[in-house]
């Protein structure tokens, strides 16, 4: 159902100003849906991606680091990337890496690529 508004002011007698008119529509919610439910149906949503070329026998971080400024922390599994061109992980995002679209398994520098992969770092939410 289509509502049209219309307001109309006397200043002065015989002069009379429109204000604004607009158009208003009823809605009919049948389904709704909470923030947590929409959050846990939908994909990762990623502030910003990086995209790199494999190489034949380097390792994922080899590559980042001879293309971008890294900082990384090391662990007994190995090298995670801390922050990437001064874009650092904090308390709800941090980066992630993919390679042909299958996100890593192992730290970034026990992946070893081929000439024929497509590496992506994703700054997202955890």
């Amino acid at each position: 159902m289509k509502l049209t508004t219309l307001f109309i002011l006397g200043l002065i007698p015989g002069l009379v100003l429109m204000l604004g008119c607009g158009t208003a529509e009823k809605e009919t919610k049948t389904e709704t849906q909470t923030t947590n439910e929409i959050e846990e149906n939908s994909e990762p949503v990623d502030s910003l991606v990086i995209s790199l070329q494999g190489v034949e026998g380097k390792s994922v971080f080899e590559i980042t680091k001879e293309q971008h400024q890294v900082e990384s922390i090391g662990s007994t599994v190995g090298e995670f990337v801390h922050t990437i061109d001064s874009i650092e992980v904090g308390s709800d995002y941090g980066w992630m890496y993919s390679v042909n679209d299958s996100m890593g398994q192992v730290a970034s520098d026990k992946y070893i690529t081929n000439d024929s992969d497509i590496i992506k770092w994703h700054f997202r939410k955890y």
